[in-house]
């Protein structure tokens, strides 16, 4: 009896929400913590005060931190059949009307065209005309024609207003091209909120709306063929022919060029933990382009329950191209391909792949003439008029399987006993009570975290050469000159970079360029105002998953972290870690120059070798070199200085979730993040779905480091981590740090925060700087 009461339970327990719903006391304190936390948005403020909105219940909505499946309904029921595939996508159309664009009006009729003028240019017919539509006819909508001469139906190119330096180059090709007035130079579509106030869409979303009518006027042109009509849009403009691919199907292809988020990037995988654009920026700078709802979620992306590649999903199994620039700090290279990737399932499912196209580009955010007529080569793919398959190539083409074929590594795991919750100071065996004992765990520690990031390659001993550097006010010292403009994409000049504000980069000295290890370079900061004899302390400032740009502080409100420390009296040593920024590129064929070693043991050895490097510089003090890094630079931090003394403080924020409690149903990602979605520790792949068994954990690295100053900033609402994992890890290498007496040297800060750096927290650990690694700082 007691059995089968107990089986009663489970089976109810299995149907009944494991997750407490918030109250709406509790989204009431939510929404006055978020308005306290993010910067002033009248507008959005204005919406809540109207509306009376509150957040919605987070922990009512599946937590996915990497994509929303494409091929999974909300409820996580898989999709079986094209049919169900068509129930799928209404469901994603619905999602994305509720939390992103806002409710669209029934489609209109158009009641009248009229042709204001015609033209005839050098080789076709430039009409103008005017249409007509909705309640009492007082929706109007401005399209312009280029008629090609000679014989049609034409295939046909259509966008907003800013295609037209695109058109002229498609009208060269044999298109009709059609450009509407939905875009910020031409927009009738503004005054469409007014003439249907019952609906809520945004303005990219009435654009693109608007945007359909033209189809609606193209099926009165002759020379129109409707049978090839391909949609084209570039950044905001982008976005928007996403969203009208999704709205109308008689779009047969759509190029989406770096649309940035809102487009093929996803929201989860960009923001400022990727040192990019994300939902706060997006929707404080640019309020107006989605519904005010997405603002919600700002920091709990991974509750949204649709993203990028489920908007491109919608154009499925129609054509669609995805294009990005490689160091565009608009796009993100590893986010708009993980995008591209997951959305290729519904290609693959629906059996046409070939459909969804890929195209990367050197360069910025622009689009030049080259890169136009290789979208127009696209478009003349899919449409049949050339006779060529178009090739998408992955810029990060890692992955796991293939990486264990190559590399021909395996791991036994009875090797490799579980792990529990046990004391760090009482392992198997007797307890550890001095720090000598320690340190003999932490060696074993540490020969566990160099078999982990794989077999280095041999090399020769590097010869860092000596740096001298005159630091009296008003010095101009020049770049190593191979550090300036020998990378196409990335300008970046002393004191100017996008991101750095004034008065603050007034403060900073002329930068100079360092080489170190195999050759790579890196970038160093000081006050002005640092006497000719100082010797500063240094930190080497080590950056998140900033694919495009590397160090570069991206499309953020608040000050950069270099910034902040040069006004701190510290010279700041900055680079981009391999497969970022201007070394992009060294991701592409990591693995097959080195299948045994790791990306990850590569930032570490790099970190090290930058040591190597500031030792010789005359303007630092090598005995004060100090480590400040954010997301995966954190954690780099964190393993460097586990494994290297010379490292005498470390800020480490947002930089770890213990890995042993770190599965993937819980959330956040699981350790498959490092070796499966970015590929910087293979060997950690082995052990996904037996994390219990990884041989060494964060709380070991941190306790690996004492007595060394270590300062955690864990914000409270960090998608990637597990908070109450976190404090335990800091709980039990505070126990190391007491062997030594410093137990007031390993700090945790919590600020009701996601993960991001505001000036804030970055004035908090400036102040705990001051107060635990004493820099002498200069005047």
């Amino acid at each position: 009896m007691q059995r089968r009461l107990i089986w009663t339970i489970l089976v109810f327990l299995m149907f009944v929400d494991p997750l407490r719903a918030l109250t709406l006391s509790e989204r009431r304190e939510y929404l006055d913590k978020l308005l306290q936390t993010l910067p002033d948005t009248p507008s959005w403020q204005k919406w809540l005060q109207t509306s009376g909105e509150l957040p919605p219940d987070f922990d009512a909505l599946p937590r996915d931190n990497s994509l929303p499946d494409p091929l999974h309904f909300l409820d996580g029921r898989p999709v079986r059949t094209p049919e169900e595939w068509l129930a799928r996508r209404a469901e994603i159309k619905q999602l994305f009307e509720k939390y992103v664009f806002g409710t669209f009006p029934p489609h209109p009729k158009l009641s009248r065209v009229t042709v204001l003028d015609e033209a005839r240019g050098e080789d076709c017919i430039i009409r103008h005309v005017r249409l007509e539509f909705g309640p009492e006819n007082r929706g109007t909508l401005r399209v312009e024609l280029f008629i090609p001469d000679g014989r049609g139906p034409f295939p046909v190119l259509f966008g907003p207003a800013w295609i037209r330096d695109w058109a002229r180059l498609a009208v060269r090709r044999g298109y009709l091209c059609a450009m509407y007035a939905g875009s910020d130079s031409q927009d009738d579509a503004d005054a469409l909120a007014a003439l249907y106030p019952q609906y809520d869409f945004a303005l990219l979303p009435r654009r693109a709306w608007a945007g359909t009518l033209t189809l609606d006027y193209l099926k009165l042109v002759p020379e129109a063929n409707m049978e090839h009509v391909g949609l084209a849009g570039h950044s905001r403009d982008g976005k928007q022919a996403l969203i009208e691919a999704g709205l109308d199907e008689r779009i047969t292809a759509v190029a989406a060029m770096s649309t940035g988020v809102g487009g093929t990037l996803p929201y989860r995988l960009s923001g400022e933990r990727a040192m990019g654009e994300g939902v706060e920026a997006t929707t404080r700078r640019f309020p107006t382009w989605f519904h005010p709802r997405l603002r919600f979620f700002v920091g709990r992306e991974d509750r949204l329950p649709v993203d990028g590649n489920l908007l491109v999903a919608l154009a499925a199994p129609r054509a669609c191209l995805i294009s990005f620039g490689v160091h565009d700090s608009v796009s993100d290279p590893w986010s708009d391909e993980q995008s591209y990737l997951s959305a290729l399932k519904v290609y693959r499912f629906l059996g046409q792949p070939e459909n969804l196209g890929l195209q990367w580009r050197y360069g910025l955010h622009a689009v030049s003439t080259e890169d136009a007529e290789r979208m127009l080569d696209w478009f003349d793919i899919q449409f049949g008029r050339l006779d060529h398959t178009w090739q998408s190539d992955l810029l990060f083409n890692y992955d796991f399987e293939a990486w264990r074929t190559r590399s021909g590594e395996s791991v036994n795991l009875t090797n490799y006993p579980a792990h529990g919750s046990e004391d760090i100071l009482k392992p198997t065996g007797s307890a550890i009570t001095t720090p000598g004992q320690w340190e003999r765990k932490a060696a074993i520690v540490r020969q566990s975290v160099e078999w982990m990031l794989g077999k280095r390659p041999p090399r020769t001993p590097s010869q860092p050469m000596d740096v001298k550097i005159s630091a009296g006010a008003g010095t101009n010292n020049p770049p190593a000159p191979s550090m300036l403009d020998d990378l196409p994409g990335i300008a970046m000049r002393a004191g100017e970079h996008a991101g750095w504000r004034k008065p603050e980069s007034d403060l900073v000295a002329m930068r100079r360029g360092i080489r170190f290890g195999d050759g790579a370079t890196g970038d160093l900061y000081w006050p002005k105002a640092t006497p000719p004899d100082a010797k500063l302390p240094v930190v080497i400032w080590l950056h998140g998953y900033n694919y495009p740009m590397g160090y570069e502080w991206e499309y953020h409100w608040d000050l950069s972290p270099i910034l902040a420390l040069v006004k701190a009296g510290y010279a700041v040593f900055a680079f981009d870690q391999t497969g970022f920024g201007r070394r992009i590129f060294e991701a592409q064929q990591f693995y097959e120059r080195f299948p045994r070693w790791s990306q990850f043991g590569r930032m570490v050895e790099d970190t090290r070798a930058a040591m190597d490097a500031l030792e010789h510089v005359s303007l630092v003090d090598p005995q004060r070199i100090y480590l400040f890094g954010y997301s995966i630079g954190a954690t780099v931090g964190i393993y460097t200085a586990a494994l290297d003394a010379r490292v005498q403080g470390l800020v480490a924020i947002c930089g770890f979730t213990p890995m042993r409690s770190d599965a993937a149903e819980r959330g956040a990602g699981g350790v498959a993040r490092y070796s499966h979605e970015h590929g910087l520790i293979p060997r950690l792949g082995f052990f996904v779905g037996h994390e219990a068994q990884i041989p060494y954990d964060f709380d070991e690295l941190l306790g690996a480091i004492a007595p060394r100053p270590i300062l955690v900033m864990q914000p409270q609402l960090d998608r990637d981590a597990h908070i109450a994992d976190v404090r335990a890890a800091i709980a039990q290498a505070t126990k190391v740090y007491g062997l030594y007496g410093a137990t007031d040297k390993l700090a945790l800060y919590e600020p009701w925060d996601y993960n991001r750096l505001p000036e804030a927290s970055q004035d908090w650990v400036v102040k705990w700087m001051t107060e635990n690694l004493r820099p002498k700082v200069n005047p």
